[in-house]
């Protein structure tokens, strides 16, 4: 019961997952203890009482696979028993300071937005047995966006970017990239290693962002360097190919969840967005 419970805080773990149109819908509860136990459970406060014991359970589960300053798991179950049986009413697992495998987040939460959810273990495999969708939302600070490019995978994307762009730069590599968010308006500067060149010369762009097909797209990018003169689609090309927001979503998708970013700003100098994740049923 234990591990069953303690999926919600594992869904924080990359995986592979695609992104689509999260439709879902909420079924109607079943296999339900009797009404009578489940009144009495909450009469007396053993459900609370439950409740409180895997809470505490979780976040410390949580903490082993993330660190962060603050981790907080508010669940509401119908009765032990169904929750036992891995039937509950809802979970919300939230977190200041977030690390995950390295990718950076200032906040996150996660909170199922059916009021019954329904999944169980057999043998060592979770199974769902009904579909299982989410809210996220979270929030990053150039910092965290900074420290999260210096993750080993992104630094492949970087890597796999110049190998397909040799063909046509004539030896113009990209060396690193850097964001940084002042007024709400997000900056990314990539510097460049051109051969026999010592001083790495800097493209500073400023984009917009937006949601597209389910995903944070950079948008109506503008060049502010003025040494350079570069065609603003190839700008758009470069920037979405090596996009650290998308990146840094993927670590929501696991067991081929379905995850749609739905809305997406810049505010307090941070970039806030949120979606749906829909983890199917078995």
């Amino acid at each position: 019961m234990k591990k069953i419970i303690l999926l919600l805080g594992l869904l924080l773990i990359a995986g592979n997952s695609a992104f689509a149109d999260c439709e879902y819908e909420c079924v109607a509860p079943y296999n339900l203890n009797n009404k009578f136990r489940v009144v009495m459970s909450n009469i007396t406060g053993i459900n609370s009482i439950v409740e409180n014991k895997l809470e505490n359970i979780i976040e410390k589960e949580v903490l082993k696979i993330a660190s962060a300053d603050k981790i907080e798991v508010n669940l509401d179950s119908y009765s032990p028993k169904d929750l036992k049986n891995g039937i509950f009413k809802s979970m919300e697992v939230s977190g200041e300071n977030v690390v995950i495998n390295n990718i950076h987040l200032s906040y996150l939460n996660l909170k199922t937005l059916c009021d019954f959810n329904y999944i169980k273990q057999s043998g060592n495999e979770i199974v769902f047995v009904e579909s299982l969708p989410m809210s996220f939302n979270f929030k990053m600070t150039s910092s965290d966006l900074n420290k999260t490019m210096q993750n080993a995978k992104y630094k492949k994307i970087l890597k796999d970017f110049n190998k397909l762009a040799s063909n046509y730069s004539m030896g113009l590599q990209i060396s690193s990239t850097k964001i940084s968010i002042k007024s709400n308006k997000l900056y990314y500067v990539i510097a460049l290693d051109i051969p026999f060149v010592s001083n790495e010369p800097k493209i500073t762009l400023q984009a917009d962002l937006r949601v597209k097909d389910g995903k944070i797209d950079f948008n109506n990018t503008r060049l502010i360097s003025n040494s350079f003169n570069i065609d603003l689609k190839r700008l758009d090309f470069i920037l979405n190919y090596l996009n650290p927001l998308n990146f840094s979503v993927n670590i929501l998708e696991n067991k081929d969840a379905k995850v749609t970013v739905k809305n997406v700003i810049l505010k307090d100098n941070m970039v806030v967005a949120d979606g749906v994740i829909v983890i199917p049923k078995d």
